[in-house]
Order: C-alpha cells, then sequence, then structure tokens
C-alpha cells in the first residue's frame, strides 16, 4: 500500500484496503472531506472495487474531484457489470465540464463499441462544446442504438453549427425512435426561424404527443409567427400537454387572432392549461381576452385566480 504524508489520507488508504466493504464505502464518503489532491488516487481505486457498492459510492461522489484525473477511470467505469455503477459514471461523466476532458473523451469515444458507453462519452462531450465533437456526433447520428442517436443530436444542438441544421432536421422528421425525434425538434431552436420553421409544422403532426411538446415549444422560441395557425390547431390535440405548450408559445408570439382558441383552454378540466391560457391572455393583454380572465376571477383553483388577476392587471394597464 502506497504512503502517504497526510496521516487522514494514510487512514483512508488503510479503510479502502479493508476486507469489509462497508468500511470501504464510508471511507469513500471520506475522501471527500479529506481535501488532498492525492485523494483522488485513492477514488479510482474505489472505482475499481470488488464490489459494487463501494463503486456505486465512489461514482456518485467523484464529481468532487479534478475531471481531468478521473476522466480515464470514469470511462473505464461505464464498461462496469453494475447497471447503476455504469449509470453514475455516466451521469459524474456529464458533469465534469473541464475542456481538459475532452480530448480522452473523443479517443475513446473513437474506440468505444458498447452503445451505453458511447451514449455517456457523447453525454460527457455535450456540455463541453469542443468543436472537434462535430464529426464524431454526426457519425453517431446513423447508429443503431436510438440512445446514442439521442446525444448525438444534443451535442451538435449544443455546437450550435449552422451546418449541421440539415441532419438535426432529418433526425427531427424522419427518425424511427420517438424520443430521438424529439431531442432533435428542441435542437433546432439556434437556426433561424425561416430556416426550420416550416419542419416544424410538420412535426407538430407527430404521431407521438411529447415530438408534438418540443415542435410546439421550440416554434415559440424561434418566434416563429407563420406558426401560429399550426399551434392554433394544436390546441385541440388530445393531449392537454401538447395543448398546454401551444398556448404557451401562442402567447410568447402575442397571437391575437388565437384569442379564442386560447380562451377556450381557460376552460379545460386540466387547470395546468388553465394556468396557461390565462397567463398567455395576460401577456397578449388585448381586449378580447378580457371575458375570458374576468370567468377565471371565480376559478376553483385558487393559483388560476391568482394568474387571472395579475392578467386583468396587464389587460388594465394596456386599456
Amino acid at each position: 500500500m502506497k504512503q502517504y504524508d497526510d496521516p487522514e489520507l494514510q487512514r483512508l488508504a488503510g479503510e479502502l484496503a479493508s476486507d469489509d466493504p462497508e468500511i470501504r464505502r464510508v471511507a469513500v464518503l471520506d475522501l471527500v472531506d479529506s481535501g488532498e489532491p492525492e485523494a483522488a488516487e485513492l477514488l479510482i481505486l474505489a472505482l475499481k472495487d470488488p464490489d459494487p457498492s463501494v463503486r456505486q459510492e465512489a461514482a456518485k461522489v467523484v464529481d468532487e474531484f479534478d475531471a481531468a484525473e478521473i476522466a480515464d477511470a470514469l470511462l473505464a467505469a461505464l464498461g462496469d457489470d453494475d447497471e447503476v455503477v455504469r449509470n453514475a459514471a455516466a451521469h459524474a461523466l456529464s458533469d465534469l465540464k473541464d475542456p481538459a476532458a475532452a480530448t480522452p473523451l473523443l479517443a475513446a469515444l473513437s474506440a468505444s463499441s458498447a452503445p451505453f458507453v458511447t451514449a455517456g462519452i457523447l453525454r460527457a462531450l455535450k456540455a463541453l462544446r469542443d468543436p472537434r465533437s462535430q464529426g464524431p456526433a454526426l457519425e453517431c447520428l446513423g447508429h443503431a442504438d436510438p440512445q446514442v442517436r439521442r446525444e448525438a443530436v444534443a451535442v451538435l444542438g449544443w455546437l450550435r453549427q449552422l451546418q449541421n441544421l440539415p441532419a438535426l432536421m432529418e433526425r427531427a422528421h424522419g427518425d424511427s425512435d420517438p424520443e430521438v425525434r424529439r431531442a432533435a425538434a428542441g435542437a433546432l431552436v439556434y437556426a433561424e426561424a425561416g430556416q426550420v420553421g416550416p419542419m416544424l409544422i410538420q412535426i407538430l403532426r407527430d404521431e407521438h404527443w411529447q415530438v408534438r411538446i418540443e415542435a410546439a415549444v421550440s416554434i415559440g422560441k424561434l418566434n416563429y409567427r407563420d406558426g401560429v395557425p399550426a399551434l392554433v390547431k394544436a390546441t385541440e390535440d388530445e393531449f392537454w400537454q401538447v395543448r398546454e405548450k401551444a398556448v404557451d408559445s401562442l402567447g410568447k408570439l402575442a397571437a391575437v387572432p388565437a384569442i379564442p382558441a386560447i380562451g377556450a383552454c381557460s376552460h379545460d378540466p386540466m387547470p395546468n392549461l388553465r394556468k396557461a391560457a390565462i397567463g398567455a391572455l395576460g401577456t397578449i393583454a388585448h381586449a378580447d381576452g378580457r371575458p375570458y380572465v374576468e370567468a377565471a376571477m371565480d376559478d376553483a383553483d385558487p393559483d388560476v385566480r391568482k394568474l387571472a388577476r395579475w392578467a386583468m392587471s396587464k389587460l388594465d394597464a394596456a386599456a
């Protein structure tokens, strides 16, 4: 066993060599409080512990340590036999956000053949926004595993490069996995509205409701006014969550012609949708919305009533 100058670190090294996995697990927790740079060495050993509970604990606290020192150990932990360890390592990798970690991550990505490992590396690369990740992410858009494709979409969305738009649009409209389509629809918001707006209108008719939600949100974020008619139609969607986001975006777009459709949602059985509708009417602050806001003053839900009072103040100020 290596000898450490710091007595506390030496004690923890001894506990991590114990035959009792519970002692080793508690020692991992104490490592976080040691404050010694060499503690990372012991953490790396803990990530390779034969007991999964120790490895789990090590992966959970790993974000307290320097990313450059532990990136390789976390990459190795992505291939752990224990699912909890793999998930904790993937989460820790995504939290590194240290530019120094990009090079080992990219090297590991090129060597990876396991979908979970590949997805975890892409998730970690996303926040780094390293331009070198663009090529590998584009390649991963064609991966057989949908989780890998979702993470590749996220990388490209965060890079915000216009040349990636065609590939993202293809995923948003044509991918077989609804979560990939949803992620791609959300990733398009860095483009100009005219570039992706027409496709978002098409995606508002996607067969999966969560994809339709993302399209409704993106139209609002892009301030795509040509999307108002499609959003009005979406206020009649069978899923109230889609109706809610359509109403939100109509409010952001200050769509006066949509007030009757928004007003109809202010009577919906779902209180969240009623709140969204009254909030949108207050944001638009047009006289046509007053009857709906007045009616909401007596709503059964106190949050709706509170929002109605706010919306009424907006209407009075506009008048």
